[in-house]
C-alpha cells in the first residue's frame, strides 16, 4: 500500500520524540473489508502511545519502496503457533483473521517463516492483511524500529465514494 504523506514525512525528516499525527490516504485494496482505497487515516506516531491489538500500524521495510499499512495481530511478548492447516494461533486462543473475518491461512514458505516464530515470545509485531499481500506471512515479524505509526481502531474510519457503491 502506497502511503504518500508517510513518505513526505520521512524524506522531511521531521521524526522526533513529540506525538505527531500523520493525515495521509490509503492507495491500494490489500486491507479491503477494512481500509479502503481512497480512505483518509490519521496515523498516530509512536511518542502518542503505544498501539493495541487489532489497530492499523503504518510501517516501513527495507524490501518495500513505500510504507504499508496491515493490521496488528501479534504483540511484542505474545506467543504464536500454526496449526497443520496453516492458521496463525496468538496466545493459543485468538485466531489470525483477513479484513472480511476469514480465517487467515498460510501456505507454501510464509507457513514455513512465521513456524521458526514458535515457542518463544515475540520480538515484533504479526501485521496481516489480505493472504498474498505484502504482510508479516511474506516480510516476516515487523520489528519496532519498522513502526512509523499507527491508526487507533477506534477511529471513525471515513466512507469513500467505493464503500457507498
Amino acid at each position: 500500500m502506497v502511503i504518500f504523506a508517510a513518505l513526505l514525512w520521512l524524506i522531511a525528516g521531521q521524526q522526533s520524540d513529540t506525538c505527531e499525527v500523520i493525515q495521509t490516504t490509503i492507495s491500494g485494496n490489500s486491507m479491503q473489508g477494512i481500509l479502503w482505497n481512497g480512505q483518509k487515516i490519521s496515523v498516530y506516531t509512536p511518542p502518542c502511545g503505544r498501539p493495541r491489538r487489532y489497530d492499523h500500524m503504518l510501517f516501513e521495510h527495507e524490501t518495500r519502496p513505500n510504507a504499508l499499512v496491515k493490521q496488528i495481530w501479534g504483540m511484542p511478548g505474545d506467543m504464536i503457533r500454526v496449526t497443520k492447516k496453516g492458521r496463525i494461533l496468538i496466545n493459543n486462543d485468538i485466531e489470525a483473521k483477513t479484513p472480511f473475518g476469514r480465517p487467515y491461512v498460510l501456505v507454501g514458505y510464509s507457513k514455513k517463516r512465521l513456524r521458526r516464530l514458535e515457542g518463544k515470545p515475540l520480538e515484533g509485531y504479526i501485521l496481516l492483511g489480505h493472504p498474498g499481500s505484502e504482510d508479516s506471512a511474506q516480510l516476516g515479524l515487523i520489528t519496532v524500529d519498522m513502526v512509523l505509526g499507527y491508526v487507533k481502531r477506534d477511529q471513525p474510519y471515513v466512507e469513500t465514494d467505493q464503500q457507498k457503491e
